[in-house]
């Protein structure tokens, strides 16, 4: 049978291990002093009790692969780098994974130098699509982990059951649910300080009984403008907040209802662009039932739905002054609605196999407002005028056979229908002129396939020591996503409508190994990308200036002229990538342990003969850790190497080259102390040598009254924090 993935169920008998995940501020010496009343011998007695569980580390730096393409790790545990309180930063820890800084917060994950819509992003099953056209607020933008239990990252194409057109992957932000087997509490907080007057703090409370469950929880987080190594102040602060409420009826162990509602906003300053965003408001309510041991044959059913609004406010005077090309008061609505649902079956026609099947569809609108001078038109009484529709219904079937206990079949395919319609009137070439748009009105249909065959092998030759080796063949069909047909051109055509679906072909090869000392894990892939996808700059137009319903200023009040202009464009062009992740952790005694993580990728862009853009460079991470069951304290050691493959003015609809990056070693320590069973207080210095450095793969800084002048967006300079967490 497929192995499942092992997580935690948090029941009471594990909480005192579960416990090991908390924040802090500064004056929490009231909550300490008091946890410390109690004797710590306790939790000493109580450690050596399980000294046949492998400790739990109490700072995560790392997540180690034990399942092929597959990882796991708990978001409520204290990490570094010191994360943001969003969904991309909790990702940096896992090797292959890259953060695009923007300022502080929101920043846009890639995984093997993919992203946007390549990588899915799933909270509780639920598909979020951000509003801004310039990628203000990914969807990570509206995810805040330490409120969840589990997120799980599927690397490749090796999965159909968690939507359409993941080629580089898809996380799952999760919220793991159990029934007990009595009444329970279960209470979660944390709090955290640090540099530039960071703050997060969580509050998570749930009542669970056999019949129901009620739970909420509520996260605020806040920082200021931090500092890169050279003592440059970035504008980079941040407001975040968000609440949920949940309730579960589970009249018996094989039924479950839930329903959910949770609600967010914020605000954050950008360097990389002329606005900020002043408002991230998300409401989301979601249902889903669960029915499970049903028969032989069918063993189980799942349905979901889902219901999402996003209101994107972003504008040039709430936290800068207006500056650039205009100085007036600038504001910017956007919004988007998402509907979706989920219709899972699962079948056990014999006990060596698993059959999952079902559907899924969801439904996207889009639309926007503007005012040019908010203190003369306000935007909120100005129509909205919508922009694109967007409607997708898939089939999917996954299969696993266990053809023997160390042999193993992973099989999947998916056909989705794909269905877009642009309802813009116009087309704005700039902020004082707009075009007619040739599509006004179209539809856009196709139907995509994608599917994987994956093998694996484990042996287990010894006692706790087990070999698994993989491979896995994987294709997808992907639609092109909003950014990529309504924020940017096509090369022949004011409009992308029309532009090629992207068809990715990946091989994933790897080895793991594992013994009491030793967790090693190598992989491999190459793809084969036809009609990728690609935005270029600096792309030379013919602009017709009789199509354009332009300022008089702009064409010298003739209405007959042509001329060329400098624009971003889509284009399809075939590439290919290549790559390389490993991860090992030896245990040196009983105290002392090691990790090791190395990460490469390269691409070409075969159509152009140049390297493809956009790809981190090769990076490597080792540390040392030093973890007893009380206390804790480790050093981690980053190195990222030059990055000089870089083709200028391409890349995707996150960003594009601008030129090579130098090497940077980069140097943190970290500590944990739990005093008491249910209490863990955790420190650490991220950059504690203060360099200044920017990642590869990052945002242009730009142009910002009362702020330096940077190339690109620097990577904070020393950075303390110190966090607490409490669970009961």
């Amino acid at each position: 049978m497929q192995k499942k993935v092992k997580v935690k169920s948090y029941q009471s008998n594990e909480l005192g291990e579960c416990a090991n995940k908390f924040h802090l501020p500064r004056p929490l010496s009231l909550v300490i002093i008091a946890s410390c009343t109690y004797s710590s011998n306790l939790l000493a007695s109580e450690m050596a009790d399980n000294s046949n569980r492998e400790m739990e580390h109490m700072v995560v730096t790392g997540v180690k692969t034990e399942l092929p393409l597959n990882l796991v790790t708990d978001p409520k545990m204290p990490r570094q780098p010191l994360p943001a309180n969003d969904g991309a930063d909790y990702l940096k820890t896992i090797p292959g994974f890259s953060v695009v800084r923007k300022g502080g917060t929101s920043g846009d994950p890639l995984l093997r130098g993919m992203g946007g819509s390549r990588l899915g992003m799933l909270l509780d099953g639920e598909s979020i699509m951000g509003g801004c056209p310039g990628r203000m607020d990914p969807p990570t933008a509206y995810i805040f982990p330490e409120s969840l239990d589990e997120i799980e990252v599927i690397k490749g194409p090796q999965s159909v059951v968690h939507g359409p057109g993941h080629s580089a992957g898809v996380v799952l932000f999760k919220q793991l649910r159990d029934r007990p087997v009595e009444n329970e509490w279960d209470m979660h907080a944390s709090l955290l300080g640090g540099s530039a007057e960071h703050r997060d703090g969580l509050f998570d409370i749930a009542y669970k009984t056999p019949l129901f469950s009620l739970g909420g929880s509520a996260t605020s987080a806040s920082a200021d403008d931090y500092e890169d190594g050279d003592g440059n102040k970035v504008h980079s602060n941040y407001a975040r907040w968000s609440s949920k409420v949940s309730l579960a009826w589970t009249p018996n162990d094989n039924t479950r209802l839930e329903l959910d509602s949770s609600f967010s906003d914020g605000e954050a300053a950008y360097a990389d662009r002329g606005v900020d965003g002043t408002k991230f408001a998300r409401d989301s309510y979601k249902a889903k039932y669960t029915l499970s041991n049903i028969g032989d044959l069918l063993n189980a059913i799942e349905v979901q739905g889902y219901f999402n609004y996003i209101d994107h406010v972003m504008d040039n005077y709430s936290l800068r002054q207006p500056s650039g090309m205009t100085t007036n008061p600038t504001s910017m609505n956007l919004d988007s609605e998402t509907i979706g649902a989920k219709l899972s079956l699962l079948f056990t026609p014999s006990e060596n196999i698993e059959l999952t099947t079902g559907l899924d569809t969801r439904e996207n609108r889009h639309t926007s407002r503007m005012s040019m001078n908010q203190e003369m038109v306000d935007y909120r009484k100005l129509d909205r005028d919508a922009d694109a529709e967007f409607s997708q219904l898939g089939i999917f079937s996954e299969a696993t056979w266990e053809m023997t206990p160390d042999h193993h079949w992973i099989a999947g395919a998916r056909l989705d229908k794909w269905k877009v319609r642009d309802l813009r009137d116009t087309i704005s070439l700039s902020m004082m002129s707009a075009i007619e748009n040739p599509t006004a009105g179209k539809s856009r249909s196709e139907s995509l396939p994608s599917s994987f065959l994956r093998y694996e092998w484990t042996s287990q030759n010894a006692p706790n020591t087990s070999t698994t080796v993989y491979a896995g063949l994987g294709y997808s069909e992907r639609f092109p996503d909003y950014w990529e047909i309504f924020a940017r051109e096509a090369e022949n055509s004011y409009s992308a409508l029309e532009i090629n679906s992207e068809k990715t072909t990946q091989l994933d090869v790897g080895y793991i190994y594992r013994n009491d000392k030793i967790s090693a894990s190598i992989s491999a892939y190459a793809s084969d990308i036809r009609d990728y996808l690609m935005v270029q700059n600096d792309y030379q137009k013919m602009m017709i200036m009789t199509d354009i319903d332009a300022m008089p200023s702009m064409n010298n009040g003739m209405g007959n002229s042509s001329d060329m202009r400098t624009v971003a464009v889509m284009r399809n062009i075939q590439a290919r990538t290549w790559g390389l992740e490993l991860d090992a952790s030896y245990q040196l005694s009983e105290y002392w342990r090691t990790e090791f993580t190395l990460t490469s990728v390269r691409g070409a862009n075969d159509t152009d003969k140049t390297t493809l853009a956009q790809l981190p460079p090769l990076e490597t991470r080792l540390g040392l850790h030093y973890e007893q069951p009380q206390w804790s304290a480790g050093i981690l050691w980053r190195a990222i190497a030059r990055q000089n493959r870089v083709d200028a003015g391409k890349g995707n609809i996150i960003g594009q080259d601008f030129g090579s990056t130098d090497a940077a070693d980069v140097v943190s320590i970290n500590a944990g102390w739990r005093p008491i069973k249910n209490l863990l207080i955790t420190t650490g210095i991220d950059n504690i040598l203060d360099k200044t450095y920017a990642e590869h793969v990052s945002r242009a800084g730009a142009e910002i009254p009362n702020f330096p002048q940077i190339t690109r967006v620097n990577e904070p300079g020393r950075t303390f924090w110190l966090k607490t967490v409490y669970r009961i």
